[in-house]
């Protein structure tokens, strides 16, 4: 599967979107990255960088993230 483009994992750190679907390991991820996206606006290029470097290593995240 492939990584969500970065428009939509964007979208998916900025929004408060159910990841109730998602494995463990990307709900905890992303629930991270938020928080860390709330705490520094700025720094919202850098975790999307990170959660496509997260989706590229692991499969299921990427099923994960497209369909949040």
């Amino acid at each position: 599967m492939s990584v969500p483009a970065p428009a939509q994992l964007e979208q998916i750190l900025l929004s408060s979107s159910d990841l109730s679907r998602a494995s463990l390991a990307t709900r905890i991820t992303v629930g991270r990255l938020r928080t860390e996206v709330s705490g520094d606006p700025s720094s919202l290029s850098q975790k999307v960088a990170e959660l496509t470097e997260f989706a590229q290593l692991n499969d299921f995240a990427a099923a994960d993230l497209a369909n949040i």
